[in-house]
């Protein structure tokens, strides 16, 4: 199974595509400008996410042809924007509390990409992402919506 999470925001979305059947596995993630909305729209409804490639944060494996079978959309900021653009595209989506994401983003990062040298010794409440993790929070909403944490 493979699954599309979406933290909505005013300005820009992450985006995350997981498969296994906890999410576990992050195919990839994306930090989008939110007008580019239909964009994603597209790459839901063909199945192909080449059109978002220049935007893509984290990937994992080869190509952008995968076909999401479930989405979930953060219930935070800008969520009934993304909620009315899907419902007129007649695409079916989960709303999911997205409380604390952003931090489980911060922890999916650390995952992702283990501290090196000195920086190992950091706590990680102490750590700071080198960049905004929208996508990962977005994986976090994805992992909620499949129903682990």
């Amino acid at each position: 199974m493979t699954a599309c999470g979406i933290d909505p925001g005013s300005e820009k979305f992450g985006l995350a595509l997981a498969n296994g059947p906890a999410g576990d596995r992050l195919v990839l993630s994306a930090i989008i400008p939110a007008d580019k909305f239909e964009v994603v729209i597209g790459c839901l409804t063909a199945g192909d996410f080449k059109p978002i490639e220049g935007w893509v944060t984290e990937k994992n494996g080869e190509g952008y042809g995968f076909r999401a079978d479930c989405l979930f959309i953060g219930d935070g900021t800008g969520s009934l924007f993304f909620s009315r653009k899907l419902e007129a595209k007649n695409i079916i989506y989960n709303i999911i509390d997205e409380r604390h994401t952003t931090s489980e983003g911060r922890l999916l990062y650390w995952r992702l990409n283990p501290p090196r040298g000195l920086w190992k010794i950091v706590p990680l409440s102490l750590r700071v992402p080198p960049r905004p993790v929208d996508d990962l929070a977005a994986w976090a909403i994805l992992k909620r919506g499949i129903g682990v944490s």
